[in-house]
């Protein structure tokens, strides 16, 4: 009869590279993001920055990140709503794998082609999430993050990262009171938008002459309405401008 082994301890997690090729390796990814991603890409949340899907989206491309559904659920109700439940893997060329779950139900606001977009939607958050564990560096996506509602003190205007770059006209720089209503008002909007499984990037959010003013950066085409329905509830009104019409917000309308 064989005599059994004693249990061995597990052995201690090992970093895999050394201390200098972790710092030289950060520093290129520091600096990947510094020249790609512009004042777009991020969202002020409680007076940081954090990178919006839009970033998560540049830097998988240039990591070389592929993804798969590797699960999806279609839930139907007796009303007739239903919800679609998926699950995104993400691949590195180094074959790290990350996983994200993304979820949408065809309740959450009146979507122009519920059968497509309810499962479209639900595909993009699962994949934000993947990819963002994958290569986020430990920051958490602004999509992600639920934030408290910050007090004047806690929430002064900053500028984000490569703020001047791609830009022509920086944003205008508000103060004390009326900067905390800026980015409380702004995070409002935000939210309400992803909430409603719409896509922010396009909106331009900004404080104007004592309003708080969303701005289409493009032609929103069949969309339009979605993007109202999820404004109106917080005081927007559409102002017809032309090719400057936008929504506009007076102070104590919107609700976080």
């Amino acid at each position: 009869m064989t005599e059994a082994q004693p249990i061995q301890p597990y052995s201690p997690v090992k970093p895999l590279v050394t201390p200098e090729q972790a710092a030289e390796e950060w520093r290129a990814f520091e600096e990947l993001k510094r020249r790609i991603l512009k004042k777009d890409d991020y969202q002020p949340i409680g007076g940081k920055f954090f990178p919006k899907r839009s970033a998560f989206r540049k830097i998988a491309v240039y990591f070389g990140i592929s993804d798969r559904i590797i699960e999806q659920e279609r839930v139907d109700r007796d009303d007739g709503s239903f919800m679609w439940r998926i699950v995104v893997e993400a691949r590195a060329p180094n074959g790290r794998v990350s996983t994200g779950v993304g979820i949408c139900d065809s309740r959450e606001r009146n979507f122009a082609h519920v059968e497509h977009d309810v499962y479209a939607t639900a595909h993009t958050r699962a994949k934000n999430r993947a990819i963002s564990d994958m290569v986020a560096g430990g920051v958490v996506s602004a999509e992600e993050l639920d934030a408290e509602t910050p007090t004047p003190e806690q929430a002064p205007v900053q500028t984000p990262p490569n703020a001047n770059d791609g830009y022509t006209q920086p944003r205008k720089q508000v103060q004390s009171e009326q900067a905390a209503a800026y980015i409380v008002d702004r995070e409002a909007v935000l939210n309400a938008v992803e909430r409603a499984g719409l896509d922010p990037t396009p909106l331009n959010v900004y404080w104007d002459g004592g309003v708080l003013v969303v701005e289409p950066s493009k032609y929103l085409g069949d969309v339009w309405m979605a993007y109202m329905d999820a404004l109106r509830p917080l005081g927007a009104e559409w102002v017809r401008m032309g090719k400057q019409s936008r929504w506009e917000i007076k102070p104590g309308e919107a609700q976080p």
